[in-house]
């Protein structure tokens, strides 16, 4: 399947989607397999259960080639939060062990640290970042860093090969990075979710750990964990196969061609509003399809992203609570390959139109509408 094919699959939709970061737009193929193992479940759920086994085995290894490990390395949960959590909760780290973390860690996933660190005797230890939120290094007396890959309030591709250099095992959220950019092997696990750049179904998410570390885990802390062995032991019980097989589905339908036209799109709309009044917090050449905005004193880019959608366009305002390097809320634009660049261009003009006095930068110039060379990419092909 071409990247072009890929946008041709996607359910339609009755807005300008801006907004893949939050809910990607799932394919017929994604809806077809849930509604078919939907109607099989009318004759018995377990038995469709088992049925379904096949394909999900299929859906577990299109997701584990991703980041290259085995389908035996994947357990499926209900978000990838849940799998933070679950995940955590069974690592083998003593009272005393020393936790990496950044401070634009996901905000619940932030809760889950504190409260297990509380309870277990773990030190959580801020790894050094730039202005940006970029790891600068990491201090080798760790005993484990969890990191988001590329986090949902900032648009920034973490250097991850240089983290795993560093020999501490790392955990890797890959919630909003999986599907928009290079994931690379050899973190001591992943976690993630279907429902953003994979536009697999929402409730559900997805752990893969690296064999190495799959025996020492500890027991989970539910008894409704205990179907399988291996790391399929921290599956619930209870489960979303219909979910679960859409997800595979849509790992399955993914391509890498997709990765460059998802980086045009955000570079032309990063280029377009990067000397108005929004200031833009990512430079315009970062990897990845996630652009957030902080707006101007005196917009409310609640209303601003109100205003969008009743014009047709969804986009995300992102609360301040979602992660601690927030100052207060921004507006996240997330370009799939679906978005052309006349809805770019559409986007950056409303966006500036938004401002007052029309979007003029704080030097007092014209809002620039300058693209870059690789924003010049033509339509998913």
């Amino acid at each position: 399947m071409s990247a072009q094919r890929w946008v041709e699959e996607r359910l339609p939709t009755q807005v300008r989607h801006l907004d893949v970061a939050a809910c990607g737009r799932v394919s017929t193929g994604v809806l077809e397999a849930q509604v078919a193992h939907l109607r099989a479940e009318a004759d018995g759920g377990y038995v469709a259960h088992e049925a379904a086994e096949p394909e999900l085995a299929k859906g577990r290894e299109a997701l584990a080639s991703m980041v290259g490990l085995a389908a035996t390395d994947v357990a499926h949960l209900e978000s990838a939060h849940e799998a933070f959590w679950a995940l955590l909760a069974v690592w083998p780290l003593p009272p005393g062990s020393r936790i990496g973390m950044v401070t634009s860690e996901y905000g619940p996933n932030a809760l889950v640290l504190r409260a297990l660190a509380g309870e277990r005797g773990w030190t959580l230890v801020p790894l050094p970042v730039d202005r940006r939120g970029r790891v600068l290094g990491v201090p080798q007396d760790l005993d484990l860093v969890t990191l988001p890959q590329v986090a949902s309030q900032r648009g920034i591709a973490q250097p991850v090969e240089e983290v795993l250099r560093s020999g501490v095992p790392v955990v890797l959220d890959v919630a909003q990075s999986l599907g928009q950019t290079e994931v690379p092997a050899g973190a001591a696990a992943y976690v993630g979710t279907s429902r953003t750049w994979l536009c697999g179904p929402r409730g559900v998410g997805f752990l893969v750990v690296d064999p190495s570390w799959e025996l020492r885990l500890g027991t989970p802390p539910t008894g409704a964990r205990y179907l399988h062995s291996g790391v399929r032991r921290i599956e619930t019980m209870e489960a979303h196969v219909a979910g679960r097989l859409g997800l595979g589905v849509a790992a399955q339908e993914w391509r890498p061609e997709l990765l460059p036209v998802v980086r045009a799109r955000s570079a032309r709309l990063r280029a377009a509003l990067d000397d108005t009044a929004w200031e833009v917090r990512e430079p315009v050449e970062e990897p990845t399809g996630i652009t957030t905005l902080t707006a101007p004193e005196g917009v409310d880019v609640v209303a601003v992203r109100a205003d969008l959608l009743a014009r047709g366009t969804l986009t995300t305002a992102v609360p301040a609570h979602r992660s601690a390097d927030l100052a207060g809320p921004a507006l996240r634009v997330s370009t799939a390959a679906w978005v052309s660049e006349d809805d770019v261009d559409e986007v950056a003009d409303a966006l500036v139109g938004a401002l007052p006095g029309g979007g003029t930068s704080s030097s007092g110039g014209p809002p620039s509408r300058r693209t870059s060379s690789s924003a010049s990419e033509s339509s998913a092909s």
